[in-house]
């Protein structure tokens, strides 16, 4: 008996260092494990390859200029027209160019009169109205009304229905563009207004990092400006321009006439685009997803980044809804090492290898795919080829590579033969849509090159490796990386409670005196997940736009929390929301037909037991009592009735309910042990400090140099950070405190000193960067070895492109996201160290060569240290949160806080309008239209007409 268990383990660690063969059915092909792997190593050096390119410093050199040109004439236009002023401009092309070398740039123009939130607290709010649901005009477009005020400044860009229209705004930002390329004026970035311009570096942001700066005061706002003792804008005179307005908006076309760059052409795009602080109504996202996926919480923070109005397309007077935050912070969850931007990469770059099949044939035909259409394909794979976090960070690991790209290239085929792509945000979107001058012929001679080029990708596989010591080098990295994983869902799966007592622990049957079971086996980590997944969902009810959202002054729900009420209709609304979603979910992934025809059936017997149970809360005494003071103890609440729900109702709501809840509670139990790290991202101490720092200089309380001295000897990041640019050379700090106060303030070292910095980091370069023999770049043990040469830049990085990525706030922004490895939240080795595992992490590296298993190990001490230097520095400055969602109060030190007495009752307030049930019930005021605010009393009516389980 015992040799046939250690046969069977044995056939199962086996099993794991395995690929499963591919069936691509569409092509009608088959790739077995051995092709797979090939594969993988062919992509993996294409990719090395074509990446080595982006060093070309002619290359760099010629966008870096490009982009300051384009600031130059961004600003000369807003100078021209303050209506097309903007203070910042939104870097949208990093998304579609992934980490391949392109000539094409592409930009949004954020219009920051028309834009929300405003610049400044004394800005006035812009009024107008959004219209999504307008059955003239195409899914994922909305028309904009203006309204009085708006009006008199855009009136001339407005039909006679008071719509703002498109293409007359997109026709005088031309306008505007092409006389700014004719003005001599501004020549310097100093003689642009910062206030309200982008002249500075600095201020070229990605929409994701935008957002979360537009929710930090101007007055905490620090950028680095220009460099150079007298920085200069590129003259116009010095390139060949060409500007166009093109349905996609106003195209340039630059050409270099210096010598050095004459054969570089790069391709520009501005977009016009106004900023609405609202997520759209017409999408499902992310209502779609379950709590219990994977990915839940991600896709609820980044609908919480709002949605802009482009100018694209050929409608006159509607604006393209575009999410570009939301797909920001979903790609940058990843890192760009990770398997999911490697097959990105793969995708873009198969892009050029298909065009290449066009050219060859002789039959003339259009190009139909894009990159957008291969990252909308890897979003969808991403959403909907998900398991569990145990089973998902598997799945997605380096060794299946190969098998997702040759799936996305088997579904494109498919989608062209149906000529039908769901835009991933808008569903009813097709981003296949037949623009008028294609044919059918067209998509399925598309789809032919598809099939050739993966017919090319199976001949290649059948090449041999044996011998190649870059391809062993490439399974060596792979099968450690793969058996950490399997360790790693091992140690997560033998902590959840047994399997066998399982089913009685999960019911309240089975419990003694049916007592409150179910929360109980969920541990606090659980928990506090759950109710942050509850608090991210509730928020991005509030951001949901309706038709009255601008109509007022301001549309955020104000909360008079020092009226007393039962808060039982907040948890009722709570808990309907997440059975309405159960439901939901549940019958749309019922495919068997005879299950189709009674959906109806099975809706309103699932709705009328859902009002019984709402009843019986209401009747029930100890709810009446409860005060939700914690936000634990309301989650605890909401499980106890999802799971008497199941327990009491086993024939109407178990069925729906079960499934349910078992994946909200595998997969919090998987995402819990990375909660700590989660936190982590969410602190916003750093920012704190830098916006202190910058509140005393335009204060003049210190100078910057004094500042920067104290964070330094504080250990602030972005203080280091600042401190390295300086020594490297004279660095240009640009404050902004309100509009039309620009403070521009120079650091410096002495020469002497300068020289002497600059030796110390070459030493310690020199010693610290040593050859390894792992393959670049492409396994989760590079990027940790290339985590401490993450501020390095290659000697070819203009300084431009320098002073924009390390802008302090860029720099600390940028480390909110995740940018992980693996398919998750967290990092495995972190949550090993944290949970004392790390022995787990070493026998994974058995097979990697000992020098590379010293220098990660290096890494490890380097890491356990830095920890216990963060712990002792943190524990005598901030106290612990105890709250599921932290969000960090304002540091006040103790000199501007002398004297001033503090209101108690304000305190309250804040806490509860941020707490659990205070996001509970402003979700529901602004879901509900029949509320009633009186001065005395706070009476809101049932909701009755709200969801459709109370209609029974």
């Amino acid at each position: 008996m015992f040799k046939r268990r250690s046969e069977r383990a044995e056939k199962g660690n086996n099993k794991w260092r395995k690929i499963e063969e591919a069936i691509l059915p569409t092509a009608k092909l088959r790739f077995c494990p051995e092709q797979l792997q090939n594969l993988n190593y062919i992509f993996q050096s294409r990719l090395q390859q074509k990446i080595g390119n982006t060093a070309d410093k002619s290359l760099v050199l010629a966008k870096s200029v490009t982009e300051r040109l384009v600031q130059r004439l961004v600003c000369c236009a807003g100078i021209m027209d303050p209506r097309f002023a903007s203070k910042f401009l939104i870097a949208v092309h990093d998304q579609l160019n992934g980490n391949l070398p392109s000539t094409n740039l592409e930009y949004i123009l954020r219009l920051d009169s028309l834009s929300t939130p405003s610049l400044y607290s004394t800005d006035p709010r812009p009024r107008y109205s959004v219209i999504e649901t307008d059955s003239d005009y195409p899914p994922a477009y909305a028309r904009l009304r203006l309204h009085t005020t708006a009006m008199k400044i855009w009136g001339d860009c407005a039909n006679s229905g008071g719509y703002l229209r498109r293409d007359k705004v997109q026709a005088k930002l031309v306008e505007l563009l092409a006389q700014a390329a004719a003005s001599e004026t501004p020549n310097s970035p100093l003689n642009v207004d910062e206030s309200i311009h982008c002249g500075t570096p600095g201020k070229i942001l990605d929409a994701k990092t935008l957002h979360q700066v537009l929710r930090i005061p101007s007055e905490q706002h620090v950028f680095y400006g220009p460099g150079g003792n007298v920085p200069r804008f590129p003259d116009p005179r010095d390139f060949r321009l060409a500007i166009v307005d093109e349905p996609g908006g106003a195209r340039l076309k630059v050409e270099f006439l210096s010598p050095a760059l004459s054969n570089v052409c790069v391709d520009v795009r501005i977009l016009v685009g106004i900023g609405v602080e609202s997520w759209p109504s017409t999408t499902d996202f992310p209502a779609r997803v379950t709590l219990g996926h994977t990915d839940c919480l991600l896709y609820h923070q980044a609908a919480q980044t709002g949605m802009y109005l482009v100018g694209y397309g050929v409608q006159s007077s509607a604006w393209q809804i575009r999410l570009p935050a939301a797909q920001d912070l979903i790609i940058n969850h990843y890192g760009p090492n990770s398997t999911v931007r490697t097959i990105l990469d793969v995708l873009f770059d198969s892009l050029e290898e298909i065009d290449k099949v066009r050219q060859m044939k002789k039959q003339a035909s259009y190009k139909i795919l894009n990159r957008y259409i291969f990252m909308t394909m890897v979003l969808n794979r991403l959403e909907g080829y998900s398991t569990n976090p145990s089973n998902d960070i598997l799945d997605w690991s380096p060794m299946y590579l190969s098998t997702h790209v040759l799936k996305i290239l088997d579904k494109t085929m498919e989608v062209l033969h149906a000529q039908k792509l769901c835009n991933y945000f808008f569903k009813k979107s097709n981003l296949l849509v037949n623009p008028g001058h294609l044919c059918e012929d067209d998509y399925i001679i598309e789809a032919n090159n598809v099939k050739s080029y993966i017919i090319r990708l199976f001949d290649e596989s059948l090449m041999s490796t044996k011998g190649n010591q870059e391809f062993n080098k490439m399974m060596i990295s792979q099968e450690s990386e793969t058996l950490l994983l399997h360790k790693w869902r091992d140690l997560i799966d033998n902590l959840q409670p047994p399997s066998s007592t399982r089913g009685r622990r999960f019911c309240f049957a089975g419990s003694k005196n049916k007592q409150e079971v179910a929360h109980t086996e969920y541990t606090v980590r659980q928990l506090e997940y759950i109710g942050l997944l509850l608090q991210n969902l509730l928020e991005v009810k509030q951001l949901i736009l309706t038709n009255d959202s601008y109509m007022a002054e301001d549309s955020i729900i104000k909360i008079d929390t020092s009226i007393e009420e039962n808060h039982l209709e907040d948890v009722i609304y709570l808990l309907v929301t997440i059975m309405d979603q159960a439901r939901d979910i549940y019958l749309a992934n019922q495919t068997n037909p005879t299950t189709a025809k009674t959906r109806p059936k099975i809706k309103a017997q699932f709705n009328c037991y859902t009002s019984k149970l709402i009843d019986t809360i209401r009747k029930d005494k100890d709810m009446a009592n409860l005060t939700f003071e914690d936000d634990l103890s309301l989650v605890k609440v909401i499980l106890k009735w999802l799971y008497k729900a199941m327990d009491q109702h086993k024939r109407y709501l178990a069925p729906i309910l079960r499934p349910y809840l078992h994946t909200l509670f595998t997969t919090s139990h998987s995402v819990s042990w990375h909660l700590e790290f989660i936190k982590q991202r969410m602190n916003r101490d750093e920012i704190e400090s830098l916006g202190y720092f910058a509140k005393l200089v335009n204060s003049t309380k210190i100078t910057p140099a004094e500042g920067l001295i104290d964070a330094v000897n504080k250990n602030w990041v972005w203080a280091k950070s600042m401190l390295k640019m300086v020594e490297k050379n004279t660095l240009r700090v640009v404050f902004i405190s309100s509009r039309g106060k620009v403070y521009r303030h120079i650091l410096s070292l002495p020469s002497y000193q300068r020289h002497r910095s600059a030796e110390t980091l070459l030493e310690d370069t020199v010693e610290t960067r040593k050859q390894h023999t792992l393959p670049a770049n492409r396994n989760y043990f590079s990027t940790i070895v290339n985590q401490k040469f993450g501020d390095d830049y290659p000697e070819a990085t203009p300084q431009h492109e320098i002073l924009k990525k390390s802008s302090p706030l860029t720099f600390l922004l940028r480390e909110t996201n995740r940018r992980g490895q693996h398919r998750g939240y967290g990092d495995i080795l972190k949550s090993l160290q944290s949970m004392q595992k790390l022995n787990m992490f070493q026998q994974a590296m058995t097979n990697l060569p000992l020098e590379d298993r010293c220098e990660i190990m290096e890494v490890v001490q380097t890491m356990q240290s830095l920890k216990q230097k963060r712990t002792k520095r943190w524990s005598n400055t901030l106290p612990q949160s105890h709250r599921v969602a932290p969000k960090c109060e304002k540091y006040t030190p103790t000199e501007e806080s002398a004297g001033v007495k503090i209101d108690k009752r304000k305190v309250l307030d804040a806490k509860q309008i941020g707490s659990l049930i205070g996001s509970c019930r402003a979700a529901r005021i602004r879901e509900d239209s029949s509320v009633l605010l009186f001065q005395d009393s706070f009476k809101i009516k049932s909701l009755l007409n709200k969801s459709e389980s109370f209609k029974f």
